[in-house]
């Protein structure tokens, strides 16, 4: 009997691996991206650190990291992209509310549809609305940038050259984090803002 790990992999090499190859994603572990332009689109499947044995669940990250962000930020873009180097990350489930928040597998699950099924709807939900996606101002376009509830939000403005949205957003930030000592100052200074 395969343990849910290697279920759960098998569900990636017979539907997210070969959707990505399609559309041009690199594969490492369970993490594909692609470079579109100063964009790397970058999609983690990660596993639930609950998992034993036959039992077990994974999520499904999408993220972004912007060549631009990182200049606005005097740092190098990464050779390899990973997890970590994504200023923009999210569960897929951020994008598109009517999906769980992780997927399971039991051992009864038939995987060559599950995986099918779950590679529409990445492809549906991340990989298409991405495909036009080459800069910042196409991802600020697109308008996921609401995903993320602090931080992100402000960057974006900020980089797209919104800078009264990007000054009322970390404003809102440090007002509602003040009670940890943040300030207008602190939050841009974190995110590498300047006004």
């Amino acid at each position: 009997m395969q343990s849910s790990k290697d279920r759960i992999k098998d569900v990636v090499a017979r539907g997210l691996a070969p959707m990505f190859k399609a559309h041009g994603f690199r594969k490492s572990g369970l993490n594909f991206w692609r470079s579109a332009g100063a964009v790397t689109h970058y999609f983690n499947v990660q596993l639930s650190q609950w998992n034993r044995g036959d039992e077990g669940v994974f999520y499904l990250n999408a993220g972004v990291m912007f060549d631009e962000i990182f200049a606005l930020r005097g740092e190098l873009v990464p050779p390899t992209p990973k997890y970590e180097h994504c200023q923009f990350m999210v569960r897929l489930e951020c994008l598109d509310t009517a999906l769980p928040a992780f997927y399971g597998v039991p051992t009864d699950t038939p995987m060559e549809a599950f995986a099918r099924e779950i590679a529409s709807v990445v492809e549906r939900v991340y990989v298409q609305p991405l495909a036009a996606v080459h800069n910042v101002k196409d991802f600020d376009a697109l308008g996921w940038a609401r995903a993320v509830p602090w931080s992100f939000p402000a960057l974006i403005a900020y980089a797209v050259g919104h800078l009264e949205d990007a000054r009322r957003l970390v404003q809102a930030e440090a007002d509602h984090f003040a009670d940890r000592g943040c300030t207008f100052e602190s939050v841009a200074a974190s995110l590498g803002l300047k006004f």
